[in-house]
């Protein structure tokens, strides 16, 4: 089953049902760096509200093996190395600045896995974390 990305509103309430206090400009920082993507907001919070880091901290090691999604990258990260035109298309992705026509099956591949999402016919990354995540293991300079 896929869920939809969460909204602003919809992360504005979970952060509210984590009882934490932020700013409007820090739930568009998770926002930014995890999109709406209900299990990277989830993981987020549930670290956070466990007083186990701030937000500050989260985004400087969620895109790293220290970070609380490692597990998770990793997994995405070995089933790319397994198809060369999947690693290919998710490389242009992670390199360009603008969404980018990676071929019709990749592009539904990588929107399958999650790991982009769709602008016109076109992909870019769903988000930041993925970004850097993927072209640090790419050796791309972001």
């Amino acid at each position: 089953m896929e869920l939809p990305d969460l909204n602003q509103i919809q992360v504005q309430d979970l952060v509210q049902r984590h009882k934490l206090n932020w700013s409007n400009s820090q739930i568009e920082e998770l926002i930014t760096l995890v999109g709406g993507h209900p299990y990277l907001v989830r993981v987020a919070l549930y670290e956070i509200a466990r007083g186990r880091m701030t937000l500050e901290n989260l985004q400087k090691i969620a895109p790293t093996q220290e970070g609380p999604y490692s597990d998770h990258l990793r997994r995405h990260w070995l089933n790319l190395q397994e198809d060369a035109e999947l690693l290919t298309a998710v490389k242009q992705v992670m390199m360009a600045n603008r969404p980018v026509d990676v071929g019709t099956t990749e592009a539904f591949k990588l929107r399958s896995m999650g790991l982009v999402k769709f602008q016109g016919n076109e992909v870019v990354p769903l988000c930041k974390l993925y970004r850097q995540y993927f072209g640090h293991r790419l050796g791309l300079k972001n």
